[in-house]
């Protein structure tokens, strides 16, 4: 009697390699770290800052306006705002604020 049985055949598998485990693993951490330090996503920092005491009549547009160097006051306005943490242009006489300077 003749049979079509034929052994089991041995699957061969590559060798274990954590090498290249190693190197994904690295090379992941070297993205995240990439984007945490600030290379996606990045916005320009103002190179210097001054500081103001806020006097009666200013506003956040009247000092926006009186550093903006002829540029927009409105990129003026929000730049103060964010150095500032402020959610609103409000501000009280006394309180000091941070202007940057490009």
């Amino acid at each position: 009697m003749i049979s079509d049985f034929q052994p089991a055949q041995r699957v061969l598998r590559r060798p274990y390699r954590p090498i290249g485990r190693a190197l994904l693993g690295a090379a992941s951490a070297a993205c995240i770290g990439w984007a945490l330090v600030g290379g996606v996503g990045a916005t320009t920092t103002p190179t210097a800052a001054v500081t103001m005491v806020v006097r009666p009549g200013d506003t956040v547009w009247s000092i926006a306006e009186s550093h903006s160097g002829g540029g927009d006051v409105r990129d003026e306005v929000a730049q103060i705002l964010s150095a500032n943490h402020l959610s609103s242009p409000v501000i009280q006489v006394g309180e000091t604020l941070v202007i940057p300077s490009d």
